[in-house]
């Protein structure tokens, strides 16, 4: 599916939130920014009526999603596995059959959000890893699973990009609301760097 050009349209797009829980609050690189950056998408997703898909990486242990992120704005599954593409997800995915880009915002970077891209990327589908949305525990684990992503076909994004990217116009009716999305203040932008 992947081509030379990969641009992304609102009734195509799937937004995936790879395991944003609470106890990685104090080990995940700039996790701030990754929260932040999946509240937007998050928000912009109701706006655009794009399905939204979250994992917990086994919550028992690790908490459930953090409390910026609203869980009645999306399915959450529980995993043990790394990848998000559990049976679970497997269907929700059937049940949206025609929706073939993945964008994708969690953690880590190296682990899970790598596997899940490699798995959606043998599914054929269209994998937008939102960069200032995905981080790791050490940055060097970070912005090595960027040079593997872009490698197996995913492609690097911002959340800007990406939702000015659906948006295609300042005619949108979204538009008021998802420049002012963007123009919220940001955490440090220490996820600036690939």
């Amino acid at each position: 599916m992947s081509s030379r050009f990969s641009k992304v349209k609102p009734e195509e797009c799937i937004l995936l939130i790879c395991d944003i829980q609470e106890r990685f609050r104090s080990v995940i690189y700039q996790y701030p920014s990754v929260i932040h950056a999946a509240k937007i998408l998050l928000e912009s997703a109701e706006l655009f009526k794009i399905p939204v898909i979250a994992t917990e990486q086994y919550p028992r242990a690790l908490g459930h999603t953090v409390e910026e992120l609203d869980p009645q704005k999306m399915k959450v599954y529980e995993k043990t596995v790394f990848s998000m593409i559990v049976p679970e997800v497997e269907k929700c995915l059937l049940e949206h059959s025609l929706r073939r880009t993945a964008i994708i915002v969690g953690i880590e970077t190296h682990v899970c959000v790598l596997q899940t891209t490699l798995d959606l990327l043998e599914k054929g589908y269209s994998v937008h890893i939102v960069t200032d949305g995905v981080s790791s525990q050490r940055t060097m684990d970070r912005s090595t699973a960027f040079r593997r992503l872009e490698q197996a076909g995913a492609w690097l994004t911002t959340y800007e990009s990406l939702l000015f990217q659906l948006l295609r116009s300042k005619d949108n009716p979204s538009f008021k609301q998802i420049s002012e999305l963007c123009k919220r203040p940001r955490p440090d932008p220490g996820l600036n760097t690939l």
